[in-house]
């Protein structure tokens, strides 16, 4: 039986091509392929958007194809008079660099809203990048902000290849999660198509993994999700579609365990409800909650904070309930409810785990979902306090 494997290539697979440079206050990465590449993307759900994912979304209505993306870190080019002019110079400086059309380039940025970006800046690390190097992990770190780790994957099925990285730890809440996340791919969905699913595809797969995060429950005006395929490897929907939710997975995990000032990874699992829909509400519900967040971060088992936020978004009959937490390093398991009934706790141990999983089973349908997410520190409110 085929199994997903994993390579070192991150976002640098097959043709593609990445590097980055990061300085004291601005960072720039390119991406880029020599070919022409079929292009999906998901942008932010706020109605504010920054001026690079206005400017990429009237270019995706113009073309399907692009050949490289260009970003950069420090600056969010977001409420500001003249930043389309600013996204579109971008895109130009990349052009000059990679020799190719300034249209074929897509750009996003990060950093600080408000502020008017240095354009000089970015034109003199572009000058300075070296196109001949080749690394996936410089482009990761060159768009890092309050990240303090590497984000990046790349997994193979079936001769299908994935690649990716993706940057976020604060202002992350579901549709997107506020975060940057560019993915490459060989798949060939169909020749007529292929763009059209690949986008059907991204938009399936975001459902499930970005959609499905939260660390601070706010959302930001910059998140993108870019996926260019080269098209070289002729793949079925099911084995593409497979692959890909399992990466976009990873790498919202990998955002959430980076959450600012965050101390552990949550995952909340939520089964047996009657409704999709309703497992997804109760599980970003609960894994959004800061009282849940700040109980896990104070080592409480103040469980009753799970069940009231599952219940101030569905209608549950708390009789039917288990609650179990489970520590997802050593597997040790403790029920907390057994159809609404309490079990008397005297091991609390389990709170102090790194990752946790929480288990409610609502017993009264065959629907389940999954969140992902993280504690509230002290060090949230600092980090965002200082953050200018």
């Amino acid at each position: 039986m085929d199994e997903i494997k994993s390579c070192n290539d991150g976002i640098c697979i097959n043709k593609f091509k990445a590097n980055g440079i990061k300085t004291e206050k601005y960072g720039v990465t390119l991406i880029w392929n020599d070919d022409l590449c079929d292009c999906a993307a998901v942008w932010t759900k706020n109605s504010i958007k920054a001026n690079p994912v206005k400017y990429n979304i009237a270019q995706l209505k113009r073309r399907q194809k692009f050949k490289a993306i260009i970003v950069n870190s420090g600056n969010a080019n977001a409420c500001v008079k003249d930043g389309i002019a600013d996204a579109k110079e971008m895109c130009k400086i990349a052009a000059e660099k990679l020799k190719i059309n300034s249209d074929e380039i897509l750009c996003e940025s990060t950093g600080i809203i408000g502020k008017r970006m240095d354009i000089e800046k970015i034109r003199k690390i572009v000058n300075d990048l070296d196109i001949n190097e080749i690394s996936s992990r410089n482009a990761n770190k060159a768009i890092m902000t309050t990240d303090t780790k590497f984000k990046e994957i790349c997994y193979e099925y079936k001769g299908i290849k994935i690649g990716g990285i993706c940057k976020g730890a604060g202002m992350i809440a579901p549709n997107i999660a506020t975060m940057l996340c560019f993915l490459t791919t060989n798949a060939n969905l169909g020749e007529n198509n292929n763009t059209e699913i690949l986008n059907e595809t991204l938009k399936e797969a975001v459902g499930e993994s970005f959609n499905m995060i939260s660390v601070d429950g706010c959302m930001s005006t910059n998140d993108c999700i870019i996926l260019l395929s080269d098209g070289t490897k002729d793949s079925s929907v099911d084995d593409f579609k497979f692959l890909l939710k399992f990466s976009t997975k990873e790498l919202a995990k990998k955002v959430v365990a980076d959450g600012e000032g965050a101390t552990k990874f949550l995952e909340v699992v939520v089964e047996g409800a009657k409704t999709e829909s309703k497992a997804n509400k109760i599980a970003l519900t609960i894994v959004n909650s800061n009282l849940v967040k700040s109980a896990f971060f104070g080592e409480n088992l103040n469980w009753g904070r799970i069940i009231s936020a599952a219940g101030s978004v569905a209608k549950i009959n708390f009789d039917n309930v288990d609650l179990k937490f489970e520590d997802m390093d050593s597997k040790n398991v403790v029920e907390i409810l057994n159809k609404g009934l309490v079990n008397k706790l005297d091991d609390w141990s389990i709170m102090k785990a790194k990752n946790i999983r929480i288990l409610l089973n609502l017993n009264e349908g065959n629907n389940n979902a999954t969140a992902w997410g993280c504690d509230l520190t002290y060090d949230y409110v600092k980090i965002n306090a200082e953050y200018n």
